[in-house]
């Protein structure tokens, strides 16, 4: 039973978060809070036997591919309960181990290597989820709660054997995919204790409802066209509603995944059934190429500062290297060096560190304004001791018609980072882009002050 821990136990007799006497307190205090009267009923049973049709609300978290050997790691614990417990609950602990049998996870040892493994998860999950689609209430989602780690994805984006597997049986079991969302059920702390190694970022909500029987099958070229016709508005809409960089790759499966599932099949060039695999990995190919398309829009001494973070980060190289960049973008790198984006280092250049940045800065009193100088001087003054959210909320409200194009930056900045291995420098950004919305809503009231400043001034 191979394990790895990167937290301590808390000591359950102290005084600590995970203490006994603490964790009855955060649940006593919940249940004063809770408004609910109805008695609740209780009964454990297989997912696959329910049969009653059009009864229920489901939300369910199931096993996670071949993440966790549930039945083997509840022995550890099992065996040692039986001792205690055995004459109180003599049906609970009537065996000696835990089943495992019927456990539905991808277990290769158990089902004949990796294929049969596959096949027994897809198999299992889909009796499973075709029954809860029939026990499902047809006018409520069917919500499933999916573990996602970071190193699930891949250059190809989200397409681990596991989720590819998962959302196939959704798909199989008559069910289409209306959104995902993430919930944030890790500490931040977390995050960082595996050197940055974001190995569970969020718990993914699939949304799914019932697909209409008389579905319509298309062709891959017909799926492409809906997909680049529908994501660019569900991608701003996502960020809008506050989601993270780090949160993205999985958020985007939703229009993606909402645009294939809703047929009943996506057909290739050969006339087969595209897996889900495939669709994932063109959804994300399409996702990349609207990102491309963003950049351009950016200024160009910006897109230069873009293409030369993607390879060097902040590292000075050779003059000769931001000469090649400025021509290809048809700008001076005199402009650059003027622009304060780049700094000159006779001979060698690189982008201007955010510590070296003019403390003083605004978009108002800059000659030459950059979206890339409102993302950097932004996420230096969220995190400055002097700054803060006010101070950086003052920046965007003078950005203007600029605060959309910086947003997208963070976003863009934080998946070139990723894609690098720059930790702490993904962190900068993702922090920034999910504080974005809150930095708005303080320029909108600082906007506000201003005019109610100048008519008061008007006024007098």
């Amino acid at each position: 039973m191979p394990m790895r821990w990167d937290y301590a136990e808390a000591n359950a007799l102290g005084g600590s978060t995970g203490s006994i006497l603490n964790c009855t307190k955060y649940v006593a205090s919940t249940l004063e809070k809770w408004g609910g009267r109805i008695p609740a009923e209780i009964n454990s049973r297989a997912a696959q036997s329910i049969c009653e049709e059009d009864c229920f609300v489901i939300c369910t978290d199931p096993p996670y591919y071949d993440n966790i050997g549930y039945a083997v790691l509840s022995d550890f614990f099992y065996i040692w309960l039986r001792k205690m417990l055995v004459q109180i609950w003599p049906e609970l602990f009537r065996r000696l181990a835990v089943p495992k049998d019927d456990e539905l996870v991808a277990t290769p040892y158990r089902h004949g290597g990796k294929d049969g493994a596959e096949k027994y998860f897809m198999d299992g999950m889909q009796v499973a989820l075709s029954a809860m689609r029939k026990a499902s209430r047809s006018n409520s989602p069917l919500t499933i709660f999916y573990a996602f780690k970071q190193t699930e994805i891949s250059q190809e984006g989200v397409t681990s054997a596991g989720w590819a597997t998962f959302l196939q049986a959704v798909l199989n079991a008559g069910l289409y995919v209306d959104g995902t969302w993430p919930v944030r059920t890790e500490h931040t702390s977390k995050m960082i204790s595996q050197g940055g190694a974001n190995l569970l970022a969020s718990s993914i909500v699939l949304v799914c409802r019932k697909r209409n029987a008389a579905a319509e099958v298309i062709t891959r070229a017909d799926f492409i066209r809906a997909l680049k016709r529908e994501m660019p508005n569900a991608i701003d809409d996502i960020r809008k509603a506050g989601v993270g960089p780090v949160d993205m790759q999985q958020s985007i499966i939703g229009p993606g995944m909402g645009v294939f599932s809703r047929y009943a099949k996506v057909l290739e060039d050969d006339d087969t059934a595209m897996p889900v695999k495939t669709a994932l990995s063109l959804i994300n190919r399409v996702w990349e190429e609207i990102e491309n398309e963003l950049d351009t829009n950016f200024d160009a001494e910006t897109q230069v500062a873009l293409a030369w973070f993607a390879t060097y980060g902040f590292d000075a190289r050779a003059s000769g290297e931001l000469i090649t960049l400025a021509n290809a973008k048809n700008i001076a790198s005199s402009a650059l060096f003027e622009s304060g984006v780049f700094k000159d280092l006779r001979g060698k250049t690189a982008l201007t560190p955010r510590a070296e940045l003019p403390i003083h800065w605004t978009p108002k009193v800059d000659k030459i304004v950059t979206v890339w100088e409102c993302v950097q001087h932004t996420a230096r003054v969220l995190n400055a001791e002097d700054g803060g959210g006010a101070a950086a909320g003052r920046l965007v409200a003078e950005m203007g018609s600029r605060a959309p194009e910086a947003r997208a930056l963070a976003y863009r900045l934080f998946e070139i980072a990723t894609q690098k291995g720059w930790t702490a420098e993904a962190l900068v950004y993702n922090e920034l882009a999910q504080e974005w919305p809150k930095l708005e809503e303080l320029a909108s009231k600082a906007d506000v002050r201003a005019s109610t400043n100048v008519a008061q001034a008007e006024l007098f």
